[in-house]
């Protein structure tokens, strides 16, 4: 099993520099270019030895984050310029959250086809990863659009969102105007690039006192789907925005937690 899913393992967040003092072998997960997770054997660190470790070495742990309406933030004024228009043609949403329901209609084109680029789940380990990845299964667009006409579309492409928020957020980021039903999202034109993230390892939440039935997520999981979003927009050369609905108060507050490290590739 890969380290960065063993519970067996710890997950410390260093600085590139350090690497080479650290990396002995399969170790080691790149995260960006400023940091790297080591990941360290649980059995050789005494849980009352962790304290020694700088605070912000630990991935910090964020759970889901309210949802905002259009009217409520102003979208709609912009929406509704003439001389501004905004829909975000040609652009791509990134979505770092609970998943999503490919198969709603608000993530379609008209003809029924996925406004999706790509998907890649951390949590299924059956498929294949994104390249550079070492976990979790990537669902390509024509992956999509092919369990889109299956009777069966879960056995083609079996991510899901069993929680919701992160269907939510992308409808609200994105979603496919429905008059019927009076909605439509921020940038209705754009197309999606989605990861499902992982939940945080259980050792991690046990350091940090989090229960282990709630939502949680770790920053280190969050800055390597941000690596993917990014790196597939670069490959597709379209500019891209972040989506993460996501929130945490267990950060560093000394101004060296990596939280600003995300957008650094």
């Amino acid at each position: 099993m890969e380290k960065i899913l063993d519970e067996n393992y710890y997950d410390f967040i260093i600085d590139n520099v350090q690497v080479p003092f650290y990396d002995v072998g399969n170790n080691i997960t790149y995260l960006n270019e400023r940091q790297s997770l080591l990941h360290v054997l649980a059995g050789q660190k005494n849980i009352c030895d962790l304290g020694a470790n700088p605070y912000h070495r630990f991935p910090s742990l964020f759970i889901t984050t309210s949802q905002i309406s259009l009217e409520k933030s102003g979208v709609t004024q912009v929406q509704r310029n003439p001389a501004l228009s905004l829909y975000g043609t040609g652009t791509i949403v990134g979505i770092m959250d609970t998943g999503i329901d490919y198969q709603h209609s608000a993530f379609r084109h008209n003809d029924g086809t996925t406004r999706i680029l790509s998907i890649w789940d951390q949590t299924i380990q059956t498929g294949t990863p994104p390249q550079d990845m070492a976990f979790g299964s990537e669902y390509t667009k024509e992956m999509i659009n092919l369990a889109l006409q299956s009777a069966d579309p879960l056995s083609i492409v079996p991510t899901e969102d069993e929680d919701g928020h992160g269907t939510a957020i992308a409808s609200i980021a994105a979603g496919k105007p429905n008059a019927e039903q009076g909605f439509s999202g921020v940038a209705p034109e754009a197309e999606f690039i989605i990861v499902k993230l992982k939940q945080a390892k259980n050792n991690l939440r046990r350091i940090a006192f989090a229960p282990e039935d709630i939502l949680c997520y770790q920053e280190s999981d969050i800055m390597l789907a941000s690596r993917y979003i990014t790196s597939a927009a670069n490959r597709m050369n379209r500019p891209v925005a972040l989506c993460v609905a996501l929130g945490s108060n267990s950060e560093s507050h000394d101004g060296q937690g990596a939280p600003a490290a995300i957008w650094i590739f």
